[in-house]
């Protein structure tokens, strides 16, 4: 049986090695993620209970023979502390079993604190951590998003109606929940849908490393928004533009898209631009099209793997050999 705890200063050596071993040097950067869930104080071990545990925590398993063999590290959904993500996870080779131990165990422990969903991005490549996730913990295959780069930007719309662009605060959040919802393919609504929480602004957000701008398009007071956007960046140079429309509104899209743009051109003119396409959307498909017409790159396409806390399935596992590293993005 592997032995399972949530890391500690002694174990950041043993993790270094690991990672350093099964990942490349772009996946290294990602380190920083895992020491930061290190606890350092018993008022940070008081903020995860008081604030809903909203850190990220990260937890290690050894070997029968005390060799570290995997790290993962996990956190709830912001606004929603009972839809967690498995944000990163790191397995050593032949470390199939310890992986798995490792997924059940983050499973129990926070299912047996109320949480009913987990859920994992996971590039639709990796096969055999699907397999993982799929076969081996029972998650299902629900849906994909992908990621694209923007370096053409023929799109851009001259005329924009900036007018009925509002900046977003939280009085706003249920409208645009609901638009997410209506948005969604009937049959992932169950699983996918957002609570009015997760699109809340922090009390703190100015403090962040990392920028968020977000609009409201409406041409009326009174009605409901037809388009969410949000604009981030961690570093004014790399700039992630999402989006939500209401399909009978898709025209609008190229404007908005556009109206993005111009705002990022007035904090920096050499950037680069990245957007995301859900395809359990209504808008899926079309902004597939409008994408693929306008020569977006397409960097990853991810696999949406889900789990409710009281589903299970098993299935008889196949020899796994490889070491297994895994780094997703929020959906």
């Amino acid at each position: 049986m592997a032995k399972i705890k949530k890391i500690s200063y002694s174990d950041i050596i043993n993790v270094k090695r690991l990672i350093s071993v099964v990942c490349n040097d772009n996946v290294m950067s990602y380190r920083r993620l895992f020491f930061l869930s290190v606890p350092i104080t018993n008022i940070q071990n008081f903020l995860y209970n008081v604030h809903c545990r909203k850190f990220a925590e990260t937890y290690v398993v050894f070997d029968n023979n005390n060799n570290l063999n995997g790290v993962i590290t996990v956190k709830a959904k912001k606004g929603n502390p009972y839809k967690w993500q498995i944000k990163r996870l790191f397995l050593g080779k032949n470390a199939h079993e310890e992986g798995k131990q490792l997924l059940e165990y983050i499973i129990a422990k926070f299912g047996a604190r109320g949480v009913d969903t987990f859920y994992v991005s996971v590039d639709d490549n990796m096969s055999e951590l699907i397999d993982l996730f799929v076969k081996g913990c029972g998650f299902r295959y629900c849906s994909t998003e992908t990621l694209l780069s923007v370096s053409n930007l023929n799109f851009l719309y001259e005329n924009i109606d900036e007018k009925s662009f509002k900046h977003f605060d939280n009085t706003d959040a249920q409208s645009v929940a609901d638009l997410f919802n209506e948005s969604l393919i009937t049959h992932y609504k169950y699983s996918l849908s957002r609570e009015k929480e997760e699109f809340f602004d922090g009390i703190f957000n100015g403090i962040n490393s990392a920028s968020s701008f977000k609009y409201i398009y409406k041409t009326s007071k009174k009605e409901a928004p037809k388009a969410f956007l949000e604009i981030r960046t961690a570093d004014n140079k790399n700039y992630f533009i999402d989006v939500i429309i209401s399909p009978q509104f898709f025209d609008l899209f190229p404007m908005i898209l556009s109206f993005a743009v111009k705002k990022i051109i007035k904090r920096n003119k050499n950037f680069k631009l990245y957007v995301k396409n859900r395809k359990y959307m209504q808008t899926g498909e079309m902004m597939e099209n409008f994408f693929r017409d306008n020569h977006f790159e397409q960097l990853q396409n991810n696999a949406i793997l889900v789990r409710d806390f009281f589903k299970t399935v098993k299935e008889e596992n196949k020899a796994f050999n490889e070491a297994i590293v895994f780094s997703g993005f929020e959906i």
